[in-house]
């Protein structure tokens, strides 16, 4: 039974420049900031970042995933692309009823990317990741910054806010 406050949480990924590329030749788009590293750090990006409607994409599927659960249609879909993904973050995908009219949820989903910068155990960097060594993390979203402790250590990662999405299905 669904109700009003039903969470559930997806994840997607790493992404990796291969499903990066994939996705550029499948959709067309091409831009080289999604492709190319030397492109990309000339602009300003310090590195390739993936599309929009890749992460887009992800929550959508999870989305139509819920309706047919739920043996509905996913009748209304959209979002504000808010933030960047970078190849090895991971995609946190968040679907929550917000309200139920008649026999419509209103859905909100709100995407986060997981930026994975070091892992450490015992006090000592066992891995260090691209995000770190390139410095994808801003000064303003150092706030953003969180750790979890894992079987292999302490992975220190940020965690930003990448698209903020709605969607009605019909049950």
């Amino acid at each position: 039974m669904v109700e009003v406050g039903t969470h559930i949480l997806k994840t997607d990924g790493p992404v990796t420049r291969e499903m990066i590329k994939k996705y550029a030749s499948a959709s067309g788009d091409r831009n080289p900031i999604h492709i190319n590293d030397e492109f990309a750090e000339k602009v300003g990006l310090n590195g390739v970042i993936a599309h929009g409607m890749l992460s887009f994409g992800f929550g959508a599927h999870h989305l139509n995933d819920f309706a047919e659960e739920l043996n509905g249609q996913l009748i209304n879909l959209g979002c504000e692309m808010r933030g960047m993904v970078r190849p090895g973050d991971t995609i946190l995908t968040h679907i929550t009823v917000k309200a139920i009219n008649d026999n419509i949820l209103e859905i909100e989903m709100i995407q986060n990317s997981k930026m994975p910068l070091k892992l450490e155990k015992a006090g000592e960097r066992i891995e260090t990741y691209e995000g770190l060594e390139r410095g994808w993390v801003s000064e303003k979203e150092q706030d953003l910054i969180k750790t979890e402790e894992t079987e292999n250590g302490t992975l220190t990662y940020r965690e930003a806010l990448v698209n903020k999405g709605w969607a009605k299905i019909r049950i």
